[in-house]
């Protein structure tokens, strides 16, 4: 195994990656399995996959179960096997009928039946619940990131694989499989398309880029979103935040106020986002979401309203759109944009206004550049706007865990100065994790608008809060 991977981290690990068991597969690799030791192995699907340490980089192998024999019989017989399966024959006689092959191997024939009308070399990554990120750099080796190697080893970032694109129009050709499954297109006149993948198949976030754009070298690039997010326990677990900002997202939510999550691409935002929404929020509650691209589901028995932008010609329903939308779909508790880009900002600040809470991610890596960005093109708000904003958590990269929450923020209004001021009340280095929610809300000024406006008895809602209220 991988260094002192603990018990702990594996079994979250697959709790929380749970997804569909569907079998899968990828044709024949060209890379052999590298020299070096054997770090950690498992299954996936008729996959038997192999992390290797190799010279002091860790390699993603994959190994096939299938022969290619098995592809080329089930792509030469597709169609007919594809037509009896939808009316309703049994697989193992359409596998003895169709192909001649014996019914026990109906499994083997679904896996490569499964791959070759999927994703092709990319399934057997889609379905692995370890790996987040998918990316392809044109002709070569696929690279993914992968929960086990930031764990263990966050330095090395991307992993290498075994999977490989042997050419630029291999690459085109996947990019159109994915294009079209999700309802869109890609081409010299749409070189970038942003996207999510079809729920059945994860729902994962989607970008490519056409190789007009990219120097002959298409990019795929896929985000995997877990089924459903970390719980919010598992954060303090893994030393990602301290237990007292969960008494604080606590406070926000009952107390009605805004939280901004801000940090760099790839630093967990959306994760944290989502776990403070299941978990934390009243599954009664109407809370209505609005984003890009649609990753944040509502929960299934729940009230909540999504909205996703819209582009199809001329007809062009963007964030801005969805926000003042959101504002007639009776919600009266929580408005979550899933990222702030632009002009939606007002629209959130508007809602903040007139007593909704409201969450979003943003990218930013610091307090103070979260304000300077929201006064600055494109969104602009003024700092009387900003200043409806309660509170920033930072998000950023360190050692164990890689993604971890680095310094919590209130915003205060400086009316006489004009301006707003990023008050930090908690910073990862200076303060450590054991600090307890009291001493946080004791330096918060802010604080003092939220407390009157929790319904349950504040001590069940967040405790450790009444110190601050006294």
């Amino acid at each position: 195994m991988l260094g002192k991977l603990t018990d702990l981290a594996l079994r979250k690990l697959h709790v929380f990656a749970k997804r569909k068991k569907q079998p899968q597969s990828a044709k024949p690799l060209v890379i052999e399995q590298p020299a070096g030791s054997l770090l950690m192995e498992y299954a996936v699907g008729a996959h038997a996959v192999r992390l290797m340490d190799a010279g002091g980089s860790v390699e993603y192998y994959v190994a096939p179960r299938l022969s290619p024999e098995t592809y080329r019989l089930v792509e030469e017989k597709l169609d007919d096997v594809l037509l009896l399966l939808r009316k309703g024959n049994d697989l193992g006689d359409v596998v003895v009928a169709v192909l001649g092959v014996d019914r026990g191997r109906a499994s083997d024939v679904l896996y490569a039946l499964r791959t070759i009308t999927g994703y092709g070399k990319l399934q057997v990554l889609l379905d692995d619940p370890y790996i987040t990120d998918i990316s392809v750099e044109g002709p070569g080796r696929v690279w993914i990131r992968h929960t086990i190697v930031d764990f263990e080893r966050p330095e090395q970032d991307f992993v290498p694989t075994n999977i490989v694109f042997n050419s630029e129009g291999e690459v085109v050709q996947m990019q159109q499989v994915i294009a079209t499954k999700c309802g869109t297109y890609l081409s010299t006149s749409n070189p970038i398309v942003d996207t999510q993948l079809p729920l059945p198949d994860g729902g994962h976030r989607v970008h490519m880029v056409f190789p007009t754009v990219s120097k002959n070298r298409p990019e795929i690039v896929i985000r995997k979103k877990l089924p459903m997010p970390p719980p919010i326990e598992y954060y303090v677990e893994a030393k990602v935040l301290p237990r007292a900002l969960v008494g604080l997202f606590k406070l926000v939510i009952h107390g009605r106020g805004s939280m901004i999550i801000a940090g760099p691409p790839g630093s967990g935002k959306t994760t944290l986002l989502r776990s403070i929404l299941y978990y934390l929020v009243p599954k009664t509650w109407k809370v209505i979401v609005i984003e890009d691209t649609g990753e944040i589901d509502p929960q299934p028995g729940s009230p909540w309203t999504r909205y996703t932008t819209f582009e199809l010609g001329a007809v062009k329903v963007d964030l801005f759109d969805l926000a003042k939308a959101s504002l007639r779909a009776s919600g009266t508790r929580l408005l979550v944009v899933g990222e702030t880009r632009g002009a939606e900002a007002k629209v959130l600040a508007q809602a903040l206004l007139v007593g909704l809470g409201g969450l979003t991610s943003f990218h930013a890596s610091a307090p103070e550049e979260v304000v300077s960005r929201f006064t600055a093109p494109p969104i602009e708000l003024a700092p009387s706007q900003v200043g409806m904003f309660h509170y920033v958590v930072v998000m950023g990269y360190g050692d164990r865990p890689r993604r971890q929450v680095k310094a919590l923020a209130e915003l205060v209004y400086r009316h006489e100065e004009g301006r707003v001021e990023a008050r930090v009340l908690w910073d990862r280095e200076r303060d450590g994790l054991d600090i307890d929610l009291g001493s946080i809300l004791g330096k918060s000024v802010r604080v003092k608008e939220l407390l009157p406006r929790v319904e349950r008895p504040l001590e069940e809602v967040a405790p450790g809060a009444l110190k601050a209220s006294r």
